[in-house]
């Protein structure tokens, strides 16, 4: 266990490295000017401003000498300065990310609560209409594109309705009944999204331990089939679906920048949406590596802890 642990950290070196590149790259690849973002326009035709401005932020350095000296401040845990703010880059992301955890972990909660009693009971009525519903539902959720479920959901609860806002945020170590209010409906958004796959691998998992050898012999010692399903079924085939929830609360952490923009959630996604669109190159950089950082390590968090929950899995 423990060469497979160092193992797969250090895989993380190369991958980190490569995400390093394509966010690099990707930053400098979309449309606009930086100095023309900084100074404005009209000062930025001013020859002798642009030279200035471009030797100082060595933008007149081939890219692989610029990329170099990122990736060395990056590595120092320096990502820059905001262009628009002039605030610290890491300042300006770590003040949003709590609003970002916050919605990535109530939306796989909501999420576990909705697939785990909707995936046993497809499984308990096996071909029923009860499993017919269920299986149409989590197939719906999986097709539906995540934006135009939270557009709905919009129109439905927000506009037609009026139960839930549309857009907020209150802080829950402020107000958290008050929260849990603006929350509801983005989290119910990555919630269905996740437990659309969630309930048919909770399904599935039942039905391969339904015939196991043990559960026969619990039947034949006369358990109730609640007893069977619920007490020792459902525990052993939850190790794969506790497993992929680690792996959604990494993609929710990682990929809420949807999300997030529906809602004008103040969370990391949206930052570095409204950053793409004011050309703030330096948060758009370091929001993207945070993000997929942040995905790359809970992965591997994932992997250990399979290893863990389930001792009889062979590691390679």
């Amino acid at each position: 266990m423990l060469i497979y642990t160092i193992n797969r950290i250090l895989h993380l070196i190369p991958t980190l490295f490569i995400l390093t590149i394509i966010v690099f790259s990707f930053v400098h690849l979309l449309p606009g000017d930086v100095i023309d973002t900084m100074v404005g326009d009209e000062e930025a035709e001013d020859p002798e401003t642009r030279a200035l401005l471009t030797k100082e932020y060595g933008l007149d350095q081939p890219i692989y000498i610029q990329y170099g000296v990122w990736l060395g401040k990056v590595l120092q845990g320096d990502f820059g300065r905001s262009i628009l703010t002039r605030r610290s880059v890491s300042d300006e992301l770590f003040s949003v990310f709590p609003a970002t955890i916050y919605l990535a972990i109530t939306g796989t909660i909501l999420s576990f609560l909705i697939a785990v009693p909707l995936g046993a009971l497809a499984a308990v009525n096996r071909n029923s209409l009860i499993d017919y519903f269920v299986q149409l539902g989590s197939i719906s959720g999986i097709s539906i594109p995540e934006y135009m479920f939270a557009i709905l959901c919009i129109l439905l609860f927000s506009l037609h309705l009026g139960w839930l806002p549309s857009s907020g945020y209150v802080d829950p170590f402020e107000n958290f009944g008050r929260s849990l209010y603006y929350i509801a409906l983005p989290a119910l958004v990555v919630g269905f999204r996740h437990a659309a796959h969630t309930t048919r691998l909770t399904r599935s998992s039942i039905l391969d331990e339904i015939n196991k050898d043990y559960v026969i012999s619990a039947r034949s010692l006369g358990f109730s089939e609640n007893r069977v399903i619920f007490k020792y079924t459902l525990r052993n085939a939850m190790i794969p679906t506790l497993t992929v929830s680690g792996m959604q609360l990494a993609n929710a952490l990682g990929g809420t920048v949807v999300i997030e923009t529906v809602f004008a959630w103040p969370g990391v996604g949206y930052e570095i949406y409204l950053s793409i669109i004011s050309r703030d190159f330096p948060i758009v950089q370091g929001g993207m590596l945070m993000l997929g950082t942040i995905v790359v390590i809970m992965n591997l968090i994932v992997d250990l802890l399979y290893r863990a929950l389930n001792p009889t899995v062979q590691l390679g």
